[in-house]
């Protein structure tokens, strides 16, 4: 819960809070343990001192109730929004990097959609995961589809204003990118073994193979939505990857092509070259929502 006070959240065990708020912080507190409430001496007390229970159930046993369902859907959340970091670590390691999550990095957000938003940053930050840096990658990439799940919807680009665009306009013109399209530069080819995956975890024959941890192949990703809301992706060299960073962060078109160059300068003859025809595919894939000159 996300409290309002400039406080320091309270824990459980600490004397009865005066406040709903901080009662609620309280009880926020005790669920997140890993130890049932009757074997945890604060949280026990922070029950019968909060609870009342009923001819059925006592305090202990009432919030023991709330942690078990507090760990059911937070984990089951982050096993469905990560299937191919769970499909990397297997079962036991899976579990005890969501219990090292789950109990060190603050819940903030009224919805499960944002549970996993730091969870790329804990794995990286945790030097016991497994395969630490093929892992943060996966991670990154499946925040990156959970955001593209509910990004707005692009409006589609006009290919009769395209047109009326004078040619020598175009060097200062600013692109809209869609707020459906997400730019990563892996180090694994994640995309591709979240694929294999999704599909052995679906496949009773294969679900307890063992997984085939890939080589390091450093790549950029186009991740977006297509019309129909299916989630894709599209592998694409540097020089065009370069172009697109720069438009997202507001570039005008001759100076994100002008940066690129900088960045890659062997790719100067090919961005001269193939800048209209990497245009047209963008446009074609709705990664270009707006053309402004």
């Amino acid at each position: 819960m996300k409290s309002e006070s400039n406080e320091s959240p309270l824990e459980f065990g600490e004397p009865a809070p005066s406040t709903l708020r901080d009662a609620q912080s309280v009880i926020a507190a005790s669920l997140r343990g890993l130890r049932r409430i009757d074997k945890t001496p604060d949280a026990s007390e922070t029950a019968r001192q909060l609870l009342t229970g009923n001819e059925r159930l006592t305090p202990e046993e009432t919030l023991e109730i709330y942690r078990r369902q507090f760990w059911l859907r937070h984990t089951s959340s982050l096993l469905e929004d990560y299937p191919g970091l769970s499909g990397i670590l297997g079962q036991r390691e899976w579990e005890t990097l969501i219990e090292s999550y789950l109990t060190t990095v603050p819940i903030d957000s009224w919805t499960l959609r944002d549970l996993g938003q730091d969870l790329a940053e804990h794995v990286a930050a945790r030097p016991q995961t497994p395969h630490r840096a093929l892992c943060t990658d996966m991670a990154r990439l499946e925040w990156a589809y959970t955001e593209l799940f509910d990004a707005a919807e692009p409006s589609p680009l006009d290919p009769n204003e395209l047109a009326a665009i004078p040619e020598d306009a175009w060097p200062s013109a600013r692109i809209t990118l869609s707020p459906a399209l997400r730019l990563l530069r892996v180090n694994y080819p994640v995309a591709q073994l979240r694929k294999r995956l999704r599909s052995a975890a679906q496949s009773a024959s294969n679900s307890t193979s063992a997984i085939e941890i890939p080589d390091e192949k450093p790549h950029n990703l186009a991740l977006y939505r297509d019309p129909t809301r299916v989630l894709r992706y599209e592998s694409i060299g540097d020089a065009p990857f370069a172009i697109l960073e720069a438009l997202a962060e507001g570039e005008r078109l001759s100076a994100a092509c002008e940066r690129a160059a900088e960045r890659h300068p062997e790719t100067k003859d090919d961005i001269e070259a193939n800048v209209g025809a990497w245009f047209a595919h963008w446009g074609s894939r709705r990664w270009v929502v707006d053309v402004v000159v």
